[in-house]
């Protein structure tokens, strides 16, 4: 009896894990991740993603997939940046172009294509954010930090919790009259350990949030325009010994200080997909207004019959509706007056592919 109890308690202490500098990327890594649909998230089998403890055992198992993505951490010179990130800052891409409204440069357009994130790892201490390169209109510059931004302090240990600042420009030159700056602090916290269950397998782990709150600026200096946005992200992450990158996660931004999850991802292996897939194509011409406080308004297609599903943020499914519409009528009044306050997600779908959204009631 008392070698099992031993044996248990040594079984406990080595669940505990410590995450160090050994554990992060490095130049040449990559890894495999599936992006389930959003929705799966909140399958009632599955753990609500905010619970958190010490021994906890978070399962995400009934995940449904239907794409991948593979994270490369590639040296500085085979990116277009090597003249400006040295040996030992490795890149990431991290968006083929950059969404933006029509901003006029002179006698073109802006555009923002090929970004990637670099980083470096500073002796075992952090793991550092040291710059972004972007190609904007043609020309690659890079954004690097004056106040560089610790993505991890290590070692990294249930419990501990920091903040720290950081501060990013690109420079400002006759070449091309634009700069973008951004600005801000990170908060970073590991408030639980335990085993995370995907479709990939289990692990130990180490629970960790981080949050950004920054504000970014792009700066057009001929003519003069300003335009200053909000950059609120966080990041629920369960870090592991072995993979380099978050065994599993989910990603989403701050507004009103209401976290809206936007993505998840979990590493794996390559996987085929069959069945329902999310639709590039909008079924909703409008989802409004969001916030909400007594209804919900959905505009869709006419001749279009599709489903409607209203889950809360704890993955309750709260509506469940046929819409139907003919030429005289395409907008359909949800009522949510009775309703708890917070974040809700919701599908329509036509049984071929479903489309995702995600609302506020006040």
């Amino acid at each position: 009896y008392i070698l099992l109890v031993f044996a248990g308690l040594n079984f406990l202490t080595q669940a505990q894990i410590s995450i160090s500098s050994s554990n992060m990327p490095v130049s040449g890594d990559s890894a495999r991740l599936s992006l389930p649909l959003l929705t799966s998230l909140f399958h009632s089998s599955n753990t609500n993603y905010t619970l958190t403890g010490a021994n906890f055992m978070w399962k995400f198992d009934s995940l449904n997939t239907n794409k991948q993505m593979v994270r490369q951490f590639v040296p500085s010179f085979s990116t277009p940046y090597f003249f400006y990130f040295f040996f030992p800052k490795y890149g990431e891409k991290i968006q083929d172009s950059v969404p933006l409204p029509a901003i006029p440069l002179g006698s073109v357009s802006l555009s923002i294509k090929d970004v990637y994130n670099f980083y470096k790892k500073v002796s075992t201490t952090s793991f550092n954010a040291e710059g972004t390169g972007m190609s904007v209109i043609g020309i690659p510059i890079a954004g690097t930090y004056s106040d560089e931004d610790e993505l991890y302090k290590f070692p990294l240990n249930y419990g501990d919790r920091d903040s720290t600042t950081f501060k990013l420009s690109t420079p400002t030159t006759t070449l091309i009259p634009f700069v973008y700056k951004k600005g801000g602090y990170r908060i970073t916290e590991a408030d639980g350990w335990g085993y995370v269950s995907t479709p990939m397998g289990t692990q130990p782990c180490l629970r960790v949030i981080t949050t950004q709150y920054s504000i970014d600026t792009i700066i057009i200096t001929t003519p003069l325009f300003k335009l200053p946005f909000q950059n609120y992200v966080r990041s629920y992450q369960w870090l592991t010994l072995g993979e380099k990158v978050p065994y599993f996660e989910v990603n989403g931004t701050l507004i009103a200080g209401i976290f809206i999850p936007n993505e998840v991802r979990y590493r794996d292996v390559p996987r085929s997909f069959v069945g329902i897939k999310e639709n590039e194509n909008q079924f909703a011409l409008g989802i409004y207004p969001n916030p909400a406080t007594t209804e919900l308004n959905i505009v869709v297609p006419k001749n279009k019959e599709l489903n409607l599903e209203i889950f809360s943020a704890t993955g309750q499914l709260i509506v469940k509706k046929s819409i139907q519409n003919n030429e005289l009528m395409n907008q359909h009044s949800i009522d949510i007056s009775k309703m708890a306050q917070g974040l809700y997600s919701g599908t329509l779908s036509d049984g071929k592919s479903v489309q995702n959204f995600k609302f506020i009631k006040q």
